[in-house]
């Protein structure tokens, strides 16, 4: 099935094996590269879920060790070696949502390095002393994010607004967590996740979707799977309040930098006006705590704000917030800057509107030329059972009325204020 976006002058070919693969294909005659991205939405907030009517529980940080054991061969290859040899570059991440293992390569003969793809990720042999060994290895990692001071400090908001959403937990887990993961554990969230119908294949490629189904195909008939469980994630419920009002910690850095974040309660089970919502803070957000605001450079000159400064905004499903970050010795200066400018007469801001939702409209418009952002794009649309385009029609239909209140619904959110000091600074 062929899926054509006449507006933007877009298309892409979609097809579903017996087994239940999804795959996605978009041919760019021009390129001379092609990206393969294979994602199943497995992800570090799937810690509980509800398998038909059974109740499965996973540690934390599950599908960033199942990630890491994927590219351990049961006949000692290496994975990456092997994909070298067939001049591509293959890689993984571990998201909140998903788990995606993906190459690129400029090579035009991709069946050999697709078919590696699919069968070192559909093929889990592990060991309990490979799992035993790996403990280590995460254990490591995620010691040395901890040493790191932007991650510590968005770990620590996390951590304040959130009681019980995964979300305030490290996509790795705990070191607890991660020594308490056992083999059967790893083995349990591959059966029950890594199904060929919980997978998503997309591909950017000059070549033609039709050869791209064929090779796929043909690996997926050679293959038997046992019957795919329906899934659901299960959470608990989440407080509106934030966790800790004020937080204070220390590491050695030389400046203070402080978050400063609202809860939001304005989140639906419509991803659609999720989007919707997101692209109306970011709008109105944008138009006041970036240069577009006169007063921006003053606070620059002031002091009140260094270049580390900015915000962030997620809205979806189950959950919400506006964080903002800086470097400032003074938190009440932080948070009376935020909150005084939150109350901004946006009048004298039509034109700066318009203007910067054409802005926005030219970047995602030229996401569709990058290989890796269109791919994980698409992926993550159909995660969230969404079209990819919504997002950009959205954005059109958003009008300047609609951001008028924003300031004012998020100064009655409740917050949550983090300051990482330096190591002499804590009292």
């Amino acid at each position: 099935m062929r899926k054509t976006f006449k507006d933007i002058n877009e298309h892409y070919d979609v097809f579903e094996l017996e087994n239940g693969l999804k795959l996605y294909v978009i041919q760019k005659v021009d390129y001379q590269s092609s990206v393969f991205y294979l994602g199943f939405p497995f992800g570090s907030f799937d810690l509980t879920q509800k398998v038909n009517e059974e109740i499965k529980h996973f540690p934390s940080g599950v599908a960033h060790f199942l990630e890491h054991k994927l590219f351990e061969n049961p006949g000692g290859i290496d994975i990456m070696q092997s994909f070298s040899h067939l001049s591509c570059n293959v890689n993984a991440f571990t998201s909140y949502n998903e788990t995606v293992y993906y190459f690129n390569s400029s090579k035009k003969s991709l069946q050999k390095p697709l078919n590696l793809l699919l069968n070192f990720v559909q093929n889990l042999s592990i060991t309990e002393a490979s799992v035993e060994k790996e403990k280590g290895i995460i254990t490591q990692e995620l010691r040395m994010y901890k040493q790191m001071p932007e991650q510590r400090l968005m770990a620590e908001t996390y951590q304040s607004l959130y009681a019980n959403h995964p979300v305030r937990l490290d996509i790795g887990g705990t070191e607890e967590s991660v020594n308490a993961t056992g083999m059967e554990d790893l083995m349990d969230a591959y059966r029950l996740n890594y199904h060929p119908a919980n997978s998503t294949l997309v591909c950017v490629t000059p070549l033609a979707p039709e050869l791209i189904f064929r090779w796929v195909k043909l690996n997926q008939d050679q293959k038997s799977f046992e019957p795919s469980h329906e899934i659901k994630r299960v959470l608990e419920a989440e407080p509106k309040e934030v966790v800790r009002p004020f937080h204070q910690f220390e590491m050695d850095i030389q400046a203070s930098k402080i978050t400063y974040s609202f809860k939001l309660d304005d989140y639906s089970d419509d991803q659609k006006m999720n989007i919707e919502r997101e692209w109306q803070y970011r709008l109105f957000l944008e138009l006041i705590f970036s240069p577009t605001n006169p007063a921006y450079e003053d606070w620059m000159e002031t002091g009140r704000i260094a270049e580390y400064f900015g915000y962030e905004v997620e809205v979806n499903r189950e959950y919400g917030f506006v964080m903002f970050y800086g470097e400032n010795e003074d938190e009440h200066d932080f948070i009376d800057l935020i909150r005084s400018s939150l109350k901004t007469e946006l009048g004298a801001f039509q034109q700066a509107f318009d203007l910067l939702k054409r802005r926005y409209y030219a970047q995602m418009l030229r996401s569709f030329d990058d290989q890796d952002d269109y791919a994980i794009t698409l992926l993550r649309s159909h995660f969230n059972d969404v079209e990819m385009m919504d997002s950009i029609a959205l954005l059109k239909s958003i009008q300047f009325e609609d951001i008028l209140n924003i300031g004012e619904d998020l100064l009655n959110k409740p917050t949550a204020l983090v300051k990482m000091t330096g190591l002499s600074k804590l009292a």
